[in-house]
């Protein structure tokens, strides 16, 4: 994900004086550097030096021996770059991914008590985010039983993106352990990260199958956001990080799991105008398009036009 970043992947292709860097800075540049040579045989590079190198700084969170949720490890690794690269106070990756919001806080209690709802005073708070979490709706308790998995499929509840980006639209309103919340994003990054938050459980065994729809090009965050001065804004989709499987097979076109076994989530990676690759683990291969949208999205990152 982060190689697909280009502000992130150039700042890594060009740094300098690699010896004197960090471990996981050097690492990890030479990663990005093998993967995008013009001339060197993909299949020859490893990332293992720079996984090892993971391991040791997160004590042990992040490793090949287990399983761990994809998007931790991207927050992570953008946190502990950006401490790593910073100068004066920001960083190549702070500017390129970290956008600002405001949180408007609400007691529930207050309200409940105040006559006059709109009069109760909110405590807002102005605070960064590095990518926007999407709850999905429930998962409905009671769905047709199905004779197949043409039958299957179609009990599968869809979401349009536009529809889960409403939480931050500065309108809506969330409540939440005795706090009503309303989130109002006032600056967008130059990429977004969309976390789609499938997963009910730390140990990610029960998951969510909601099937969210998106456009690929030219989607207007700053119109679904209503930002203001950014209503004109669009994003393109370059990365969409999938999870295959819910007791073997997939949410959306049922395929029994077979090289997704040992690990099922996988990437699509934009590159050029309209050319996407599939990447899991060593693997890449090309693919259609259309093929982005028959797998369960976890992590998106989209580009500012």
């Amino acid at each position: 994900t982060l190689a697909h970043i280009r502000p992130i992947r150039n700042f890594l292709l060009t740094l300098s004086n690699l010896d004197k860097r960090p471990p996981l800075v050097h690492k990890l540049s030479m990663v990005v550097r093998r993967m995008w040579h013009a001339r060197r045989f993909k299949a020859h590079i490893s990332p293992h030096e720079c996984v090892q190198e993971i391991v040791v700084l997160s004590k042990g969170r992040f490793g090949l021996d287990k399983e761990a949720d994809p998007f931790e490890l991207l927050v992570w690794m953008l946190n502990t770059l950006h401490g790593m690269v910073r100068k004066k106070k920001t960083s190549v990756v702070y500017e390129t991914v970290r956008g600002e919001m405001q949180v408007a806080t609400w007691k529930v209690q207050d309200m409940l008590q105040d006559d006059m709802v709109e009069d109760v005073e909110a405590t807002i708070l102005t605070m960064p985010f590095l990518a926007l979490s999407l709850e999905l709706p429930p998962t409905p308790l009671f769905t047709h039983p199905s004779t197949d998995d043409e039958d299957e499929r179609a009990n599968i509840p869809q979401v349009a993106l536009g529809t889960l980006l409403q939480r931050y639209n500065g309108t809506t309103t969330v409540e939440t352990n005795g706090l009503v919340q309303q989130y109002t994003v006032t600056n967008l990054p130059a990429y977004i990260v969309c976390h789609v938050k499938r997963f009910t459980k730390h140990n990610m065994s029960e998951k969510n199958l909601t099937v969210v729809n998106f456009p690929v090009r030219n989607v207007p965050f700053g119109d679904l956001l209503h930002v203001h001065g950014s209503t004109s804004v669009t994003y393109d989709l370059v990365v969409n990080v999938c999870h295959v499987g819910h007791q073997g097979k997939s949410a959306v076109d049922g395929a029994v799991l077979t090289e997704f076994e040992e690990s099922p989530f996988f990437a699509y990676v934009r590159q050029g105008e309209n050319l996407w690759f599939r990447v899991h683990d060593l693997q890449v291969e090309p693919v259609m398009p259309q093929m982005l949208f028959l797998s369960d999205s976890y992590i998106q990152v989209w580009q500012r036009n």
